[in-house]
């Protein structure tokens, strides 16, 4: 159980963070890096649209998230799903937040097997929470077409600097479906600001947008 000796103000991570507990554990601060180093590795969105302040609130907001093993599995979802809904409003789709805890969880694991991995799976059950709710409104198959169409209509340079754009936008789809009203529009203001993107690229996230409302439920 996390007692207010194993927490530290998020300001210690994070100067812009505010006065918020986070671990204070370095195990699981480092462990906290790795998952991070591996979700900005899997989606250069992150950095190419939130740079250096967003990598910080990225540390702040997983120790955050650690501290949240320690409540009930419906206090702990709810806070997770708030997170998600001020994140996919501007600009972060709850996917990305849903792939994160799965990684977070699994760098905790590794770090503090046993009983402290166990304790870490109320991540896991988080994500899956998360889950759950973005395939209630578009099913994985339409989610990975939508990426893979989205790949195919750009060209090779934009699919290897922006990889996983699609799956993003078909995220945005689904977290607009459950009722985040600025889910879709946050994403698509930036990706098809034409001081940054070419005419087809444009195009192309429209009609990706265009595929996954068609589909999404």
């Amino acid at each position: 159980m996390t007692t207010a000796a194993d927490t530290q103000p998020a300001s210690a991570l994070n100067r812009e963070a505010g006065d918020h507990a986070v671990t204070r554990d370095p195990t699981e601060i480092a462990a906290a890096e790795r998952a991070i180093r591996r979700s900005w590795g899997e989606f250069p969105y992150y950095a190419r649209r939130y740079g250096a302040r967003g990598r910080a609130f990225s540390s702040s907001d997983s120790g955050w998230l650690i501290t949240l093993c320690d409540l009930p599995p419906a206090g702990a979802e709810q806070q997770v799903l708030w997170l998600g809904t001020v994140l996919s409003a501007r600009g972060m789709p709850r996917w990305l937040l849903e792939v994160h805890l799965d990684q977070l969880h699994d760098e905790l694991s590794r770090a503090r097997p046993g009983l402290d991995g166990a304790r870490y799976a109320r991540l896991h059950e988080c994500a899956a929470a998360l889950r759950e709710r973005r395939l209630a409104r578009l099913d994985a198959e339409t989610h990975a077409r939508v990426e893979r169409e989205f790949d195919a209509r750009v060209s090779e340079d934009d699919r290897r600097l922006h990889r996983r754009t699609g799956g993003i936008l078909a995220a945005a789809v689904a977290d607009e479906r459950d009722g985040i009203a600025l889910a879709v529009t946050s994403v698509v203001g930036w990706l098809t600001d034409p001081a940054r993107f070419g005419d087809r690229w444009v195009a192309a996230v429209h009609e990706a947008v265009a595929d996954a409302r068609a589909s999404a439920r």
